[in-house]
């Protein structure tokens, strides 16, 4: 936890050496552990996760209060062995994992929709725009080395439309010896690995290589049940395979004026997606979908620059490449192509951050910008015509302010106002949209109780404008178009209690929280012309509060136990018939129940229980059905085999979902059954 705030002003050289804590520490903060406990917790440092108090994007000075971020170092990443971006986020309190049904593995946050949480890397964010979602399916973890999880009302340097959180990646390696790491793997339906990745200090830059390719024939499935149209059923889910092809690219430079560093990565994939095979084809409208093209690149730059002896700029600058081809089957065979959309995206943005301390507060000033536009062309595969090139454009800009007061020796506050403002100038020859702005306003607050105890409360109000696939895509004319769209407005609310008794090895937290939306988007069947098309619309509103629960107990110098409960109410306000709308896809509580326990070799043991509670969804026929509850068992482990002299070879393994439990996060979607993956890696000291 933070110690109590101090008053006095910070000078030029104080502002250099937080930018370098900052860069080497990937923006995770070092006050984790109260220093009354560290002296018991020392062994599980590379074995826990817990709460901290900073993020990458939004950096925090002397006085600033913050939302406490959920964070997960490297240590902790890698004890998850996990393979993709959504192994590193399944059984973190309040998280949620969820395959959609165009096959995209997407997070929320809380019980969010799935737009209103935003995912940054090395402070760009890597959601598509035209769609304002990304497959983490498809994201290497390998790059990955710390994650800070802010679930309540973003700081505004996020910007526009991160209204129920988000979740910031650091992929920053430092160190002044050459590194190496290198991985082989090898599991269910026939899945493999294979990665590598460096790390060369060159003089006064730090320089990262990584490549990644991974493959698989299917997805398990632990039970036919759920999908009774799935003819490949007892051999994994038909259309599941997956093949990608990575690669990352770093250089940082550090001087005593500041940092910069550049990052690019690219991936490179070709994947089939599940069709929802609770619905029967020959009277329902199943989606036989594959993406023979998936492809991203996406370059970074991001610096801290000292001014002054009291001022500071943060720079922040991404220009992201999206191409994906989508190919529409006649039916389960995937023999005969009916239709094809080509899509192309290209995405520029920025912010720019000064701060200045001045004799009893800081101030930030912070502008962001970003535009994408985005060219779609649709053919008839079996007429084998293409339309004209559709193309679109959205612009977002945010500019606001903040202020840090310290109240005292142990509270402190930070104010926030900012204008948000989207624009659509290209909208595919559909009717133009009036441009639509909005404030965002939000305050922290900080209290250090005592040396055991940090009471922080927040409140933010944000806006999420509707993406242009929600205001113009018809998905190959499954959607019906609603010109009437309004951007969700939401009230975010939370105060988190963060206990570190000075005589127990031990951490608490607990959240309570609310959220208030209004204008929230959901979607309903509109029958036209005696077909059943998907409409967005907005609902008058929602409400959700909650609780979140954690504790780690540090048992021995080797075992750590932990403890997460999660549990949420969300309702829909009644609509002017009575009736009240269903929230679907949001599940009532989490439990997560974990043992780690580390060997004096080096070697590590992981065994995890994760419930998750009962949800809703919508049926073919527009009618609610109910999601059960589901238990699953996890146990991971790597063992040390030889020591090198570029780091530890080891073997490791995982065995997840135990028990081959049906988890059915939406209807005619599981998630994977029994999985088990076995490899060996060089991990550098």
């Amino acid at each position: 936890m933070t110690t109590p705030p101090h008053n006095r002003p910070r000078t030029a050289r104080d502002h250099q050496r937080a930018m370098r804590m900052t860069v080497r520490a990937g923006g995770v903060g070092a006050g984790m552990l109260a220093s009354a406990v560290a002296g018991a917790a020392t062994a599980a440092d590379s074995a826990r996760d817990g709460l901290d108090e900073i993020s990458i994007t939004a950096a925090r000075s002397e006085d600033r209060a913050l939302q406490p971020a959920y964070s997960l170092s490297e240590q902790d990443i890698e004890r998850k062995l996990p393979t993709d971006f959504t192994e590193v986020f399944r059984a973190v309190m309040g998280v949620g994992i969820r395959t959609n049904s165009r096959g995209e593995a997407v997070l929320r946050l809380r019980g969010s929709e799935e737009r209103q949480s935003q995912i940054f890397i090395d402070g760009a964010p890597i959601s598509v725009p035209w769609d304002g979602r990304a497959d983490l399916s498809l994201f290497p973890a390998s790059f990955i080395r710390n994650v800070s999880i802010i679930k309540s009302a973003a700081p505004i340097e996020y910007g526009a439309n991160a209204v129920l959180g988000v979740v910031d990646i650091s992929t920053f390696e430092t160190s002044e010896h050459f590194k190496m790491n290198a991985r082989s793997e090898v599991g269910s339906h026939d899945s493999y690995l294979l990665e590598g990745e460096v790390f060369v200090p060159v003089g006064g830059l730090g320089l990262q290589l990584g490549a990644n390719r991974f493959s698989r024939d299917a997805i398990s499935i632990a039970s036919s049940d759920p999908i009774p149209f799935d003819p490949q059923a007892g051999d994994g889910r038909t259309n599941t395979d997956l093949e990608s092809t990575s690669f990352f690219a770093a250089a940082a430079l550090e001087r005593e004026w500041g940092t910069f560093r550049l990052s690019a990565m690219d991936i490179d994939a070709d994947k089939g997606i599940a069709a929802a095979a609770h619905i029967d084809p020959a009277e329902g409208d199943p989606r036989f979908w594959r993406y023979p093209d998936w492809h991203m690149t996406q370059i970074s730059l991001a610096g801290d620059i000292a001014l002054g002896e009291e001022t500071g700029l943060r720079v922040n600058a991404w220009h992201q490449r999206f191409e994906q081809q989508i190919v529409s089957y006649g039916d389960v065979t995937y023999s005969q192509p009916e239709e094809q959309q080509d899509d192309r995206d290209r995405t520029y943005g920025g912010r720019l951050v000064l701060s200045h301390d001045w004799q009893h507060l800081t101030t930030r000033l912070i502008t962001s910008i970003q535009e994408s536009t985005h060219t779609q062309t649709e053919t008839d595969l079996m007429a084998d015509t293409t339309s004209e090139p559709e193309q679109f454009r959205q612009r977002l800009v945010s500019v606001g302010g903040e202020v840090d007061i310290p109240l005292s020796g142990t509270v402190k506050s930070s104010l926030s106002l900012a204008h948000d403002r989207a624009s659509t100038p290209l909208t595919g020859g559909r009717p133009v949209q009036p441009a639509i702005a909005n404030w965002a306003a939000g305050g922290a607050t900080e209290w250090q109780a005592s040396q055991e105890l940090t009471v922080t409360a927040t409140l933010g109000l944000r806006t999420r404008f509707p993406t242009m696939r929600e205001l113009y895509g018809n998905a190959l004319g499954r959607f019906l178009l609603n010109p009437d769209l309004k951007p969700e407005t939401a009230l975010v609310g939370d105060v988190t209690f963060a206990w570190t008794p000075a005589t127990l090895p031990l951490e608490l937290s607990l959240t309570p929280w609310f959220t208030r939306i209004d204008d929230t988007l959901s979607q309903r069947n509109v029958t036209v012309d005696g077909v059943s098309r998907r409409q967005r619309y907005n609902l008058d509103g929602s409400n959700g509060y909650g609780i979140e629960a954690g504790a780690i107990w540090q048992a021995t110098n080797a075992l750590t136990l932990e403890a997460n409960a999660f549990w949420q109410d969300l309702k829909a306000d009644r609509a002017a018939d009575g009736t009240r709308p269903t929230l679907y896809q949001r599940p009532k509580s989490q439990l997560l129940l974990a043992a780690n326990y580390m060997f004096a070799s080096g070697g590590n043991v992981r065994a995890e229980m994760n419930h998750l509670g009962h949800a809703f969804d919508e049926n073919e026929d527009g009618t609610v059905a109910r999601l059960g509850t589901s238990t699953e068992f996890n146990v991971k482990f790597y063992m040390p085999v030889k020591q090198t002299d570029y780091g530890v070879w080891q073997i490791y393994g995982a065995l997840n979902n135990i028990t081959d439990t049906v988890v059915l996060p939406q209807l005619g979607l599981p998630d994977a059954g029994r999985t088990f993956k076995l490899g060996i890696r060089l991990a550098s000291d």
